[in-house]
């Protein structure tokens, strides 16, 4: 029985320097575990399979980065330089500054923070001019399943799930590559999207590598997953028998 593949959302492309995929197919990404969870339910291949719902298509540009807890963020003051300091997001979401106190940072752009602080430091200074830029990104990536050191690997701009699995030591023999699971928060859910990462050691198709974001999971597991969304569904409610309405990485 032919193995279904879940079509990926459109902000994992990037026709710059990928080509487009043929026409009918849907194409990108997924994966993970932590290390030391047992009784995993995975699904073998060959099974009645229902793949993840197609996303709709759509011709943007990724939205903009979302502050997230963890982040460390550097903030400029361009009149008063003697106010500029780097901060960490605590887990509350909000970062301490002088002369302001507490402020809510986490879930907004940074130019969205940046309008805030001036709003509030417009009662401490003189026409203040802000700005904040995103030094390091809190949200790590979590490989696991069969790699050689499943773990939190950092996030980085760019970074593809086949690269992220390098980092945790690459698969193993027992790795089954052509059903790696992206699994990513998407508003209040869990969404997982497969990703035969084989073509891409063979070169056969590298669009399928996904580009990730901070606190995404990649699953790499022993045999085929044929339904994706049940294994999702099972996956997190093993894992994380509480789900965060935040990604909690």
């Amino acid at each position: 029985m032919t193995n279904a593949r879940a079509s990926f959302p459109s902000d994992l492309r990037d026709p710059s320097r990928r080509p487009a995929p043929e026409q009918g197919v849907p194409r990108r990404r997924a994966g993970r575990r932590f290390s030391g969870v047992v009784g995993l339910v995975l699904l073998v291949a060959g099974c009645a399979a229902t793949p993840s719902a197609r996303l709709p298509e759509a011709d943007h540009a990724p939205a903009p980065y979302v502050i997230k807890v963890g982040d460390t963020l550097d903030v400029r003051f361009y009149k008063t330089p003697e106010l500029n300091l780097e901060v960490p997001v605590r887990s509350d979401g909000k970062i301490s500054l002088e002369l302001i106190g507490d402020v809510q940072a986490a879930g907004l752009q940074p130019e969205q923070l940046s309008g805030s602080l001036r709003q509030r430091y417009a009662h401490e200074l003189s026409e203040p001019k802000v700005s904040v830029i995103v030094r390091k990104f809190g949200g790590g990536i979590w490989v696991g399943g069969e790699v050689k050191n499943p773990s939190r690997v950092p996030y980085s701009v760019g970074m593809t799930a086949l690269q992220a699995i390098h980092r945790a030591g690459g698969f193993l023999d027992t790795a089954r590559a052509s059903h790696v699971v992206l699994i990513r928060l998407e508003g209040s859910k869990y969404k997982g999207y497969l990703l035969p990462l084989d073509k891409v050691q063979t070169g056969e198709d590298l669009t399928v590598d996904a580009e990730l974001q901070p606190s995404d999971i990649v699953h790499v597991p022993k045999s085929g997953i044929a339904n994706v969304d049940l294994f999702v569904d099972q996956y997190i409610r093993k894992v994380l028998p509480v789900q965060p309405a935040i990604p909690i990485f």
